[in-house]
């Protein structure tokens, strides 16, 4: 069912008489609604339309249309419609994979097209790499952080984290003796307990028989890989003869066990490595809870920033695991709220975690388990709506909150306006955006009505799609 709704808004300066064609049904749509009625301009709300309703809503009136839709092909349908029934009107749609985003951006130039991941990323990632920044802001010259002054946000120069020589050779140390997956374990325990036996052996050789350690080396290396041991030991004491008897028996049970490991390792879908980029952090990184579309592009963000990072994620089958791999981000397969799982992760040597699934109430469940195992732990927690987060805060403090709505869609209500910012952060109740020259301004509307729309808005029932809303 397709409603069309045009609202009859109050004028304010600069946007009065605007006429916004707006097409989508989720919450991203209704906060950009309601950033626009703010601003003064008229809209036109179609909630799940058909072909035959956009091309009939496209009235010589309309002064830019946006499209907002988790579906990717859904966008890009709509924005051929568009553009097929009024070629070069201004629009703003959400794409989310970059591929289909750069197609979309060849076939209709005036088109702007958006991804909600890339607009609210980089408000997740200024808290998680510092707790004094606001948000990332990408520069010619670079990342900049975005700090609140004396008399407002500014952007600062920002240092990426880089650890010493020192440090990454600890950490590789840490991650190689004590590796976080079952088969690396199994491949460790192995191929130590072949060393340890190999060592062991040409020791008690050297001694016994009083040969060179060249000598010993070799006929210990003979007893490990059981081809038999020295000559002689036939004519030793017994108890080297079951020192050396012990050691191949010891030696053919390491060798199985290691020989476990490395078939397993080849065999099985390894998101994390022994050492290297994909190894488990121990120290002064950042967990990163949830790896959708916003979770791999924050652990991008703080790859690039320096810092070391983890992902974990729920689904095994998640289609982003599989990417994380191919940038070297190493994933845990787990339930972020797991208490035993965050003690595995080191959380307590953490920098701050980041519980950034699609889920408010899991996000909300994910940082009081984090904060029951470490009470100063620095935390950021990716909201929708905000009733459940606003009451969770009312009773203790659960860390940064991003919404994400607020942020994209008052960044989507600009940009259907004429503004060219291409990145907006939340603050005290205020949405600023970041203009390509630099400056830093409030979004221009009535943000009290904004804020009385979204209370009236919250005492309602909510929407799905195909219903509307009376």
């Amino acid at each position: 069912m397709t409603e069309a709704s045009p609202h009859d808004k109050s004028t304010s300066d600069g946007y009065a008489g605007r006429h916004i064609l707006l097409i989508g049904y989720d919450e991203l749509t209704e906060v950009t609604d309601r950033a626009l009625t703010a601003a003064g301009a008229q809209v036109m709300h179609l909630r799940n339309p058909n072909d035959r309703a956009v091309r009939k809503a496209l009235t010589p009136e309309i002064d830019s249309v946006v499209v907002l839709s988790q579906d990717d092909h859904v966008s890009l349908r709509l924005a051929l419609i568009i553009e097929n029934a009024r070629p070069g009107v201004p629009l703003v749609v959400t794409v989310f994979g970059r591929i289909v985003a750069s197609q979309l951006q060849r076939a209709v130039p005036s088109a702007r097209v958006v991804s909600m991941a890339d607009i609210v990323v980089p408000s997740l990632a200024g808290p998680c790499f510092d707790n004094r920044l606001l948000s990332v802001s990408r520069r010619p010259e670079g990342l900049m952080g975005v700090m609140m002054r004396d008399d407002g946000p500014d952007l600062v120069p920002i240092e990426p984290y880089r650890a010493s020589l020192r440090q990454r050779l600890v950490a590789n140390l840490g991650a190689l003796l004590s590796p976080f997956e079952l088969s690396a374990r199994i491949l460790l325990a192995g191929l130590l307990g072949f060393l340890l036996i190999l060592v062991l052996d040409m020791a008690v050789l050297a001694i016994a028989l009083d040969e060179s350690l060249v000598e010993a080396f070799y006929s210990a290396t003979k007893t490990i890989v059981t081809v038999g041991p020295n000559p002689l030991v036939d004519d030793a004491p017994s108890w080297l003869k079951v020192f050396s008897a012990v050691a191949m028996l010891a030696a053919l049970g390491f060798t199985a066990i290691f020989t476990a490991g490395v078939v397993d390792r080849l065999l099985s879908r390894r998101l994390t490595a022994i050492v290297g980029r994909r190894s488990v952090p121990r120290r002064d990184h950042i967990v990163v809870v949830g790896l959708g579309q916003v979770g791999l592009r924050l652990c991008l963000l703080l790859q690039e920033l320096g810092v070391p990072v983890l992902a974990v994620e729920s689904d095994p089958g998640s289609y982003h695991v599989d990417r994380a791999k191919d940038y070297s981000i190493p994933v845990v397969i787990g339930r972020g709220g797991s208490r035993f799982l965050l003690r595995r992760l080191c959380l307590r040597r953490a920098r701050a975690l980041a519980a950034v699934t699609s889920d408010e109430v899991e996000n909300i469940s994910i940082v009081v388990a984090a904060l029951g195992m470490r009470s100063d732990i620095r935390t950021i927690l990716r909201a929708g709506r905000g009733e459940v987060v606003n009451e969770t805060r009312s009773l203790f403090a659960i860390g940064v909150v991003r919404d994400v709505y607020r942020i994209g869609g008052t960044l989507m209500a600009a940009a259907a306006l004429g503004s060219e910012a291409e990145e907006a952060f939340l603050h005290d109740k205020t949405v600023y955006l970041i203009q390509p020259d630099g400056r830093i301004e409030p979004f221009e509307a009535d943000l009290e009505a904004a804020r009385d729309a979204e209370l009236e808005a919250a005492s309602e029932p909510a929407t799905f799609e195909g219903a509307t809303r009376e």
